[in-house]
């Protein structure tokens, strides 16, 4: 019998919950895809045939909260920000929808945002990826930081943004205000640098 599309539908959220759960409770390099599979109450082959890896799971969590965390930028956002106060602010409103998996989050990124081997990252961390990417870029535009090229602006700023979740990731600080210390300054820093790299600001490559 063919499974509807709300089945489908069904079966991806139960996946998803029993996933959320067993990664905070038992962390995620504990947790197999047939403790997940009996969790859900499917048989692990159905499981395969809607994530091919628990690494996928978690990255499809972790791509929907910060897709949340993008329509949290836009509804807070008043267009009066200055350009580092506007980057603060995407920033942490993504951190504030991955709150919930801060306990697991460290492998899970390590595994599908890494910066090596293009290829074998996950679709879910590269999707996640070009699509914090392309805000990045359009803040950039709106304050007028267009004379550097793009792919040397995103990947500076991408190294400085995967250093920031890997702090996140440890920091146990009250509130977590390390991280926030932390993001401050290499907004700071990412400003500087791509300013220096400016021709217009009579920059390093005039």
């Amino acid at each position: 019998m063919r499974i509807t599309e709300e089945a489908k539908n069904q079966n991806r959220e139960k996946i998803i919950k029993a996933a959320a759960m067993l990664f905070a409770e038992k962390g995620f390099e504990e947790t197999t895809t047939r403790d997940i599979a009996k969790a859900a109450g499917l048989a692990t082959g159905t499981m395969f045939n809607y994530f091919p890896s628990k690494e996928t799971m978690a990255m499809s969590m972790i791509n929907e909260a910060l897709l949340k965390g993008g329509a949290d930028f836009v509804t807070r956002r008043t267009g009066e920000e200055e350009f580092a106060e506007e980057l603060f602010l995407f920033i942490t409103t993504g951190l504030q929808r991955l709150r919930a998996m801060h306990p697991f989050i460290g492998p899970v990124l390590e595994k599908s945002l890494s910066p090596f081997a293009r290829k074998a990252t996950c679709k879910e961390g590269e999707s996640a990826r070009e699509q914090h990417l392309a805000v990045v870029s359009a803040i950039m535009t709106r304050h007028g930081h267009t004379m550097v090229p793009e792919f040397l602006a995103t990947n500076i700023y991408w190294s400085l943004y995967l250093g920031i979740l890997a702090f996140w990731s440890n920091d146990d600080s009250p509130n977590q205000e390390a991280t926030l210390a932390m993001i401050d300054y290499s907004i700071i820093l990412f400003a500087r640098m791509i300013s220096a790299a400016d021709p217009v600001a009579g920059g390093l490559s005039k």
